[in-house]
């Protein structure tokens, strides 16, 4: 892979990661930190997926520089439009999710 192409997707990467962690978190906080409340808020969709796919594939130009991969790792994290933010709220609700309906 290219230092341009890599740098390309791990810019863009980055700009997705980041939507989404402030669609799904900072912007719910600051809804409430304003003081309105919870039924009032409007939750709006990231876009899934291709941000911590692009900041994954970055890595096979970018691994060399130092910081990069925990860097990368953050962003993966942070991205809840990401393939293991779905996996992991699947689980959690295939065994939390039914002891809360029933209980």
């Amino acid at each position: 892979m290219s230092t341009v192409l890599a740098w390309t997707a791990f810019v863009l990467g980055t700009f997705l990661c980041l939507t989404n962690f402030h669609l799904s978190v900072l912007r719910y906080l600051l809804h409430r930190f304003r003081g309105l409340s919870r039924e009032s808020y409007r939750w709006v969709s990231g876009i899934p997926l291709f941000g911590s796919l692009l900041v994954a594939l970055s890595l096979l130009g970018l691994y060399a520089l130092p910081g990069m991969l925990p860097a990368a790792i953050a962003l993966i994290v942070i991205d809840t439009g990401g393939i293991h933010w779905l996996l992991g709220v699947m689980i959690y609700q295939s065994v939390y999710g039914k002891k809360q309906k029933h209980g």
